[in-house]
């Protein structure tokens, strides 16, 4: 199921300079409205292209253990990088020169915890997961790890299921770690293109045209005031290629990647890269477009 994305006007603004003389203008809205209107929006596939490698950098005083953890965790994960530092002060170093997607560390290491180790990833590194292995039957160190912000925990015991548990406890950390990336990912991509007007954005519903940025009113030829709200077909001049395009999206496959036709002040034509996707907007389907070109 896709990860979606709730834009509002606070989320868009808030803690970033606004590039545009004025907000974006919506379907019964002026510029000068400030009431809160909101779009959830599904995360769009270029931001959730993952690499399919999960590096895991994993801390043990005990290099032996470090090595035997890293050979099984290789072996039954093919997907999986496994890493191994053998104290937390090596462990610091390789988090600041590389990229990991999780940190799994022991508590019990010299001169510095697995607790203390904690502190300092978190100083840096607020975010990657972390997993603590302690020992069997040490119930309120495992208390004390999740007051501290610890991701996850494992319990050291005999046989290879520990194996089993630490990787699919792995899994599950970094899969939310990606979630979680992909969302603000998102949120920077919307604020940028829709702030900055670095391409044309439009949500169309109903065969009207419920949010434009100042880009996409360019691309067109019009003011973006009476684009909102009006109909597909008043794109016959500058874009009339993407009111083609619009006409049959209820029989299309999302997202879309297409390419229309826009005649440029000399009377010449050039093909805009658009991209459209199906959205919420208002409680009711919608589509989100996204438009560049360099020739207008």
């Amino acid at each position: 199921m896709p990860e979606t994305l709730i834009l509002t006007r606070d989320a868009l603004t808030e803690g970033r300079r606004v590039e545009q003389a004025e907000p974006p203008v919506l379907r019964n809205e002026t510029s000068q409205t400030k009431q809160r209107e909101s779009v959830e929006v599904s995360i769009p596939e270029v931001l959730i292209e993952q690499s399919e490698e999960v590096r895991v950098l994993h801390v043990d005083d005990n290099p032996e253990y470090a090595d035997l953890v890293k050979t099984i965790l290789e072996r039954d994960n093919p997907e999986y990088a496994v890493s191994t530092a053998t104290s937390a002060v090596e462990g610091v170093q390789e988090l600041s020169e590389g990229r990991y997607d999780c940190v799994v560390s022991d508590y019990q290491m010299p001169m510095t915890d697995g607790l203390e180790f904690l502190e300092l990833v978190r100083d840096q590194h607020p975010d990657v997961p972390f997993i603590l292995l302690t020992g069997a039957g040490d119930e309120e160190l495992a208390s004390k790890a999740i007051e501290a912000g610890v991701t996850d925990y494992v319990r050291k015991h005999g046989g290879t299921q520990q194996y089993d548990i630490l990787a699919n406890r792995i899994d599950n950390a970094v899969s939310r770690y990606h979630t979680r990336q992909q969302f603000w990912d998102a949120l920077s991509w919307y604020q940028r293109l829709i702030e900055q007007d670095l391409v044309g954005v439009f949500v169309a519903q109903d065969g009207e045209f419920a949010f434009v940025n100042e880009r996409f009113a360019k691309l067109c030829g019009h003011d973006r005031a009476s684009l909102v709200g009006a109909a597909y077909t008043t794109l016959p001049d500058k874009l009339g290629g993407l009111a083609v395009a619009l006409s049959d999206l209820g029989s299309a496959n999302f997202p879309l990647r297409t390419a229309v036709t826009a005649r440029c002040s000399d009377g010449s034509t050039t093909e805009v890269d658009t991209h459209i996707g199906t959205v919420q907007y208002d409680g009711e389907r919608a589509y989100l477009g996204v438009l560049w070109t360099d020739d207008l």
